[in-house]
C-alpha cells in the first residue's frame, strides 16, 4: 500500500505557477495521501475548494479540516449577502472509503510580533482492503520548538490514547432517527504524516522517536512512534524542503515498523515549495 504526504503550498509551485491539477498528478499513484496547506474559499484563487478539486481529479475519497475559519463573504448590488468562508488546513485522500473522521486543533500561544496561525490535524479511519487503518495529516508551527513541543504532546496523546478515547461515536442509538449505525473498534495501527517543521536533529524528533543514548542509540518507547524513513532502511537523510532538511515525515505506530518496505522523496517536481514523501507499507 502506497502512502504519500505533501505540503502543497496553496497550489503554488517554485516556478510561481498556480496549478492544483499538477499537484494532484504528483501523488496520483498513492493509495492514501495526506495534504497540508490546502485552502478553501480565498478570493486570490477564485474561492477554489482545492481539496475537492484534487479529489475529483484523482477520483478519491476526501476529508478536509481547516484549523481556522474566517469570513470571505460579499454583498451584491442588490444587497443580498453571498456567504463564503475561507480556511486553511489539512486533508486526507483515499482510494477507499473514509469511514469516519475528526478534526483536532493544536495548542497555540499568541505572539505579538510574529506571524503564526491556528494549527490542527485530521484524524481519519480508512476502510482499506486489509482492514481499518487510522491516518493523520498534520502541520505543526513553523516558528520554534516552544510552539511545536506542546503540539507534539497533544498529537501523541490523541494518537496513542485512541482506543481509550474511542471512535467518532460510541455504541449505537437503536431508537434514534439518525445514529443507528453501530460503532466499530478503533484500529490499533496508525500512520501520522505531514509537515512537522523539524528535522531529525531537532529536539522535537526525539519527543516522537525517542532520545539518543550514548551506548544504545535512539531509544524508542511505547509513548512515541517510529520514523518510516528509518524503518525503510534509508541510511542517509534527504531534504523535503530545499535548504531546510527533512521536515516532512511519516511516523507509524510501532506495530507497522517492520512492515515498511520503502520510503523516498520526489525532489524533481516544482509543483510546490515542498517535495512529497512516499512510503510503501505492507499493511
Amino acid at each position: 500500500m502506497l502512502f504519500a504526504t505533501y505540503n502543497i503550498h496553496f497550489g503554488l509551485g517554485t516556478d510561481n505557477r498556480y496549478d492544483v491539477a499538477r499537484i494532484a498528478d504528483v501523488v496520483a499513484e498513492a493509495d492514501i495521501v495526506c495534504l497540508q496547506e490546502v485552502v478553501q474559499g480565498w478570493a486570490l484563487n477564485a474561492h477554489a475548494d482545492q481539496a475537492r478539486e484534487i479529489a475529483e481529479r484523482l477520483n478519491r475519497y476526501i476529508w478536509f479540516h481547516g484549523g481556522f475559519d474566517a469570513d470571505a463573504s460579499s454583498v451584491g448590488a442588490d444587497g443580498r449577502i453571498v456567504n463564503r468562508r475561507r480556511t486553511f488546513g489539512n486533508a486526507v485522500l483515499s482510494r477507499w472509503p473514509i469511514a469516519e473522521a475528526r478534526g483536532h486543533l493544536l495548542p497555540k500561544t499568541a505572539m505579538p510580533s510574529q506571524f503564526d496561525l491556528q494549527r490542527g490535524f485530521v484524524e481519519a479511519v480508512v476502510e482499506t482492503p486489509k482492514g481499518r487503518l487510522r491516518v493523520y495529516s498534520i502541520h505543526l508551527s513553523h516558528i520554534t520548538h516552544a510552539q511545536r513541543l506542546p503540539q507534539i504532546e497533544a498529537l501523541l496523546r490523541t494518537v496513542l490514547d485512541a482506543p481509550h478515547r474511542g471512535g467518532a461515536w460510541d455504541s449505537h442509538a437503536a431508537d434514534s432517527f439518525v445514529f443507528t449505525e453501530a460503532a466499530q473498534a478503533v484500529p490499533a495501527s496508525a500512520i501520522v504524516m505531514g509537515d512537522f517543521n523539524f528535522t531529525p536533529e531537532d529536539v522535537e524528533y526525539g519527543a516522537i522517536c525517542g532520545v539518543i543514548h550514548p551506548l544504545y542509540g535512539r531509544v524508542a518507547t511505547v509513548a512515541g512512534l517510529s520514523d518510516a524513513w528509518i524503518a525503510a532502511g534509508n541510511d542517509e537523510d534527504r531534504e523535503s524542503f530545499a535548504g531546510e532538511g527533512r521536515i516532512d515525515h511519516a511516523f507509524v505506530t510501532h506495530d507497522l515498523r517492520g512492515k515498511v518496505k520503502r520510503a523516498w522523496i520526489d525532489d524533481t517536481t516544482p509543483a510546490s515549495d515542498h517535495w512529497p514523501l512516499f512510503v510503501e507499507i505492507d499493511v
